[in-house]
């Protein structure tokens, strides 16, 4: 009898799992004490939204680099490297004593934490079968969305006795042993682990993940890809209508939905724990969905239907607002939920699509949907403050454009075709078979 394959890929995972939660938990913990920096700073939201702003840019524009250079040195070094610079970086937020240093320390937080989930990525594909990808993205992406759900709780334990500028320094500490158990635990393949047996090399199929294919990326076809650019298309809509629960859901909720206090902590990370459950019941999901329809219709008709029903619940909390104000937060938490049924489908189709390079295709999808939150959060701000009354921003309004903005990402997915790897020139991808 053969022996059954090891199970070190799952203990992998809870690393990559791990380093994924604390990148949400030090990008969202600054919303909850935004009113303290604005207050010490002496700052508005619409000026504070420049800092959101530059966070989300340096981190769009250096997407890229960091996918490549995770295909180029592996995942080990590159996520070393990121999760020791964005640890300075939010130690540093702590710092800020004007608008232009928040901006700053927010820029260079960007630059510090690019690459992460593209570099994720491709250590997922070293380490997952075609089989079990979905899955895997959909327990780092619960991870993210639970990270986020409690960074608010964080902060507030921190910032109660510390302030909100020793809080900042203690999230960094926290990074910094993290990243440096990260370095010290994982490797780039099992090969290079030594702890998962032949068999469970043979499943996740090894040879690939350690270089066996040595096809060089072509730029010209990547770039040529009518999936590459429908699918970037669809994360920008997707991370401007997502970037309503990272930024400014905590003065909807106070000033639209009238909560306050520890009841208004709790809420902000309500919608971001509905939304990490669905990102794992969707790799899951879209494991089973690609078996039985195949990749074309098992990645994009999940997104596309996920990101249709996260619009219209959007426009069902407008309408329950103000009358039905617990129904109204349903409604927000069930389009996070419903949303992030699409999450585990577009990280899974960069890996599906990218092959080797999953790093760099899932870098471009990022670069570009993280300018959605560029252009959102200001939009937004500026949304609100001709929505508003008395000199107080009405939030309200803004859903109808984050709404918008999932509707336009549900018809992108039904252009994206997952059956292709689009890194190879077209002879090479033809002889190696690279079609599903």
């Amino acid at each position: 009898m053969s022996e059954a394959p090891t199970r070190v890929r799952w203990r992998v995972l809870a690393w990559l799992c791990s380093l994924s939660a604390l990148a949400y938990v030090d990008r969202i913990c600054i919303m909850q004490v935004r009113e303290s920096i604005e207050l010490d700073l002496g700052l508005t939201p619409a000026l504070t939204a420049y800092a959101f702003s530059a966070f989300s840019l340096a981190y769009a524009l250096l997407e890229v680099p960091g996918g490549w250079l995770a295909d180029r040195l592996g995942a080990r070094k590159v996520l070393t490297r990121i999760v020791v610079c964005w640890s300075i970086l939010t130690a540093l937020t702590g710092s800020a004593w004007s608008l232009a240093s928040l901006v700053a320390f927010r820029l260079l937080f960007g630059a510090g934490e690019a690459g992460a989930f593209p570099t994720i990525a491709r250590a997922t594909r070293n380490w997952f079968p075609f089989r079990e990808r979905g899955l895997a993205q959909g327990l780092i992406w619960m991870s993210a969305r639970w990270g986020g759900a409690v960074a608010p709780l964080i902060i507030m334990v921190f910032a109660r006795p510390l302030g909100w500028r020793l809080a900042f320094v203690m999230l960094g500490v926290l990074g910094a042993v993290l990243g440096a158990a990260f370095y010290l635990r994982f490797r780039d393949t099992p090969a290079q682990d030594g702890r998962p047996n032949a068999a469970e090399q043979e499943l996740i199929g090894d040879a690939r993940g350690a270089g066996g294919e040595q096809a060089p990326l072509s730029w010209p076809t990547l770039l040529r890809s009518p999936t590459l650019w429908w699918l970037s298309g669809m994360y920008f809509c997707s991370n401007a209508g997502w970037s309503f629960f990272a930024t400014w859901i905590t003065p909807y909720l106070n000033r639209d939905l009238g909560l306050s206090g520890l009841s208004l902590v709790l809420a902000s990370g309500g919608p971001l724990l509905f939304g990490g459950v669905a990102c794992l019941l969707g790799g899951f999901l879209t494991d089973r969905q690609v078996q039985v329809w195949g990749p074309r219709w098992g990645r994009t008709l999940q997104g596309a239907v996920a990101y249709g029903l996260g619009g219209l619940c959007l426009l069902g909390s407008i309408a329950a607002t103000p009358e039905h104000i617990g129904l109204a937060y349903a409604a927000l938490c069930l389009s996070s939920f419903v949303k992030d049924f699409g999450m585990a489908a577009s990280w899974s189709t960069t890996i599906d699509v990218g092959h080797r390079y999953s790093g760099t295709v899932a870098g471009l999808m990022n670069a570009i949907g993280n300018l959605g939150q560029v252009v959102t959060v200001p939009i937004a701000a500026w949304i609100a403050l001709l929505a508003g009354s008395a000199g107080h921003p009405g939030w309200e309004t803004t859903l109808y454009y984050y709404a918008a903005m999932f509707f336009i990402a549900a018809l992108c997915w039904l252009f994206v075709d997952p059956r292709r790897v689009i890194v190879y020139a077209e002879d090479r991808r033809r002889s190696s078979g690279e079609e599903r």
